[in-house]
C-alpha cells in the first residue's frame, strides 16, 4: 500500500533553449535576442516534494542560486537563464509550506547536470541521504577530470564532497512504499525517473530530462541532447507502456507549459 499523502511542484526558475535540443532535425536557430515560438521552447526548472508516512521526499534540486556567476557564458548563451530569484531557492519553495530543509529526509538527484543539482550542497551539512545512480555519480566525476564537464558544473559538485551520498546499482529501486525510481539512461548513463503512487491510486511519471517537452513523447524522438540512442529508444517504449496504464500521468519538468497543467506548491496534486 502506497504511503504517500501529497505531491507539491516546485519552481526553480526558467531557462530557454533552440528547438533543435528538443527535436530532431530542427532547424538551428542562432538568434536569441529575437526568439519565435517555434525557433525556441520557455523552458521551466521544476522539482517535487513528495509528501509520505515517513516524512518528505525532494526530487532534484533546482539550479544554484549562483548559476549566472559560476555557469560558462557557452552554456548561458545556448540555455539563458530567463528567471532566477530568491523566490526560487529550495528554503523559500519550502516555506510556503512551513517547511526548512532539515525537514527534507531523503533527497533525490535524476541526474548531476547543473539545472538539477544546483541546490543540492544545502543538505550536505544536514547528512541528508542524497540517492543518485552510481552510474551518474562516476560518470560526472569522470567527464570534470578529463575536463569535458558539458552541463556538469565543478561548482555544484565539487562542494557535495563528503555528503551522505547513497548510489544505488538498480534499473528499479523502492524507496518508500508508492515511491520508485527507475533507470531510463538515453539522456545521461544515469538518468532516473521518479514513479509515485499516492494513497488515492493516482501514479506520476516524473521523466526529469528522458523527456524535457512533451514532443519528444509524442514522436519518440530526442534532439541534440540524446546520449545513447539505443537506451532512449528502449526506455521511451516501456515509459510509453507504464503510460498504458490507468491514471497514469506524465509530469515533464521542463514542459513549457507545465503550470498551466500543474499547480505549484504550496497546493498540491494526489
Amino acid at each position: 500500500m502506497s504511503s504517500v499523502k501529497k505531491i507539491y511542484l516546485l519552481d526553480y526558475g526558467q531557462l530557454a533553449g533552440e528547438i533543435g535540443w528538443y527535436l530532431p532535425k530542427a532547424e538551428r536557430y542562432v538568434d536569441r535576442d529575437k526568439p519565435k515560438t517555434r525557433e525556441w521552447f520557455y523552458l521551466p526548472v521544476s522539482g517535487a516534494l513528495v509528501e509520505h508516512d515517513d516524512g518528505y521526499l525532494l526530487f532534484d534540486t533546482g539550479l544554484n542560486m549562483e548559476s549566472k556567476k559560476l555557469v560558462s557564458k557557452d552554456i548561458l548563451d545556448v540555455f539563458p537563464i530567463l528567471k532566477l530569484d530568491e523566490s526560487n531557492s529550495i528554503e523559500n519553495q519550502l516555506k510556503l509550506l512551513g517547511l526548512k530543509p532539515e525537514d527534507i529526509s531523503t533527497v533525490v538527484l535524476s541526474h548531476l547536470h547543473w539545472d538539477h543539482s544546483g541546490q543540492a550542497n544545502i543538505f550536505k551539512e544536514l547528512k541528508t541521504p542524497i540517492i543518485v545512480h552510481k552510474k551518474e555519480l562516476n560518470y560526472a566525476l569522470y567527464s570534470m577530470w578529463i575536463g569535458k564537464t558539458g552541463a556538469y558544473i565543478f561548482e555544484n559538485l565539487d562542494p557535495l564532497r563528503g555528503a551522505n551520498w547513497v548510489p544505488i546499482e538498480d534499473v528499479k529501486y523502492d524507496i518508500y512504499p508508492g515511491i520508485e525510481l527507475i533507470l531510463m539512461g538515453g539522456h545521461t548513463p544515469g538518468s532516473m525517473m521518479l514513479k509515485v503512487t499516492t494513497k488515492q491510486g493516482n501514479t506520476y511519471l516524473f521523466t526529469s530530462d528522458f523527456i524535457q517537452v512533451p514532443i519528444e513523447l509524442e514522436v519518440e524522438n530526442m534532439g541534440w541532447l540524446m546520449g545513447d540512442a539505443e537506451e532512449w529508444y528502449t526506455s521511451i517504449k516501456k515509459l510509453k507502456l507504464l503510460l498504458g496504464n490507468k491514471r497514469t500521468y506524465s509530469i515533464i519538468g521542463h514542459d513549457p507549459d507545465l503550470w498551466n497543467k500543474y499547480p505549484k506548491i504550496p497546493k498540491s496534486i494526489e
